[in-house]
């Protein structure tokens, strides 16, 4: 039974769950708004710059924020930033190609590539009831991407390939948050992927003027900055299996936002790919809870 500053932490961590469930979803709208009129590349590098900046300014208006900066495991915080770095431009490229309901669940599946990368890791072991849950898990992404359909969209696989990238730097994520602190980390991963960004946003860079586009890239900068910053604090709060159920509520939203700026209508197989896929993480997530208990 989980002890009473165990239980006190989960309610933190859930807390900040919710805040980068709206993060995530607000990311998610404004992505696809500004792929309109802008490459996803530099998008990528418009949201990580003037994060960076204001990060910076942050530290420098508030002197104590600089105590908490720390870089204790630089090789971990490379590998996360780059992990991060190539989640963020394949996800946000899938944004702007793919029905919005449809990427949210295929990002849904990053908590059961959490759990494949943690056994390979060796930093736990699953049975075979949650093995057969993460088979189910990918028939249902299987059945969202419908492969036996004229319209299969290939562009689905790079939602597949960010949620992988994510994954594993959810592992990496706790202990990270833990001994360095989440202001470093999110500093290592956002310093990171701008340098990564830079080369590859280059070829299409340009400085817009479209007053749409500028805002739909300043609800993805203070969002994106929310979401990031909140996913650390919730994954150093709180145990995976008690915040993986509320990240699921994003689908909702985004679907709601979708219909709502840019008239989308999940189709039948989206609803049964997002209930099979929900009902298998929940159900390995719920898993590792009890298993972490009775260790």
């Amino acid at each position: 039974m989980p002890s009473p500053t165990q239980e006190s932490e989960n309610w933190r961590g859930i807390l900040w769950a919710m805040l980068s469930v709206l993060g995530a979803s607000a990311m998610a709208v404004s992505v696809r708004g500004a792929s309109l009129g802008l490459d996803t590349r530099l998008i990528v590098g418009y949201r990580l710059f003037f994060t960076l900046i204001i990060l910076g300014l942050t530290l420098f208006l508030i002197p104590h924020l600089r105590s908490e900066i720390r870089f204790n495991h630089p090789r971990a915080h490379l590998i996360r930033g780059f992990l991060m770095a190539c989640s963020i431009h394949f996800g946000f490229y899938t944004l702007s190609v793919v029905p919005l309901a449809a990427a949210a669940i295929l990002f849904a599946t990053a908590p059961i590539f959490a759990t494949i990368f943690s056994v390979i890791l060796g930093r736990e072991t699953i049975g075979p009831r949650r093995t057969i849950a993460i088979v189910v898990g990918f028939l249902g992404t299987i059945i969202v991407m419908r492969p036996s359909s004229e319209l299969i969209d290939i562009n689905m696989i790079y939602g597949i390939a960010s949620s992988i990238f994510f994954g594993f730097a959810l592992v990496m994520s706790r202990n990270l948050a833990r001994t360095d602190g989440p202001i470093s980390t999110l500093i290592s991963s956002t310093a990171i992927g701008l340098i990564i960004t830079i080369p590859l946003a280059a070829p299409v860079f340009e400085i817009t003027t479209d007053l749409t586009l500028i805002l739909w890239i300043s609800v993805l900068i203070i969002f994106g900055i929310l979401r990031q910053y909140a996913d650390i604090q919730a994954y150093r709060y709180a145990q995976a299996a008690v915040i993986a159920p509320i990240s699921y509520f994003r689908m909702v939203l985004i679907g709601v936002m979708a219909f709502f700026f840019f008239e989308e209508i999940p189709i039948l197989t989206t609803y049964i790919g997002a209930f099979i896929v929900i009902a298998s993480t929940i159900y390995i997530t719920n898993r590792e809870r009890i298993a972490k208990n009775l260790n």
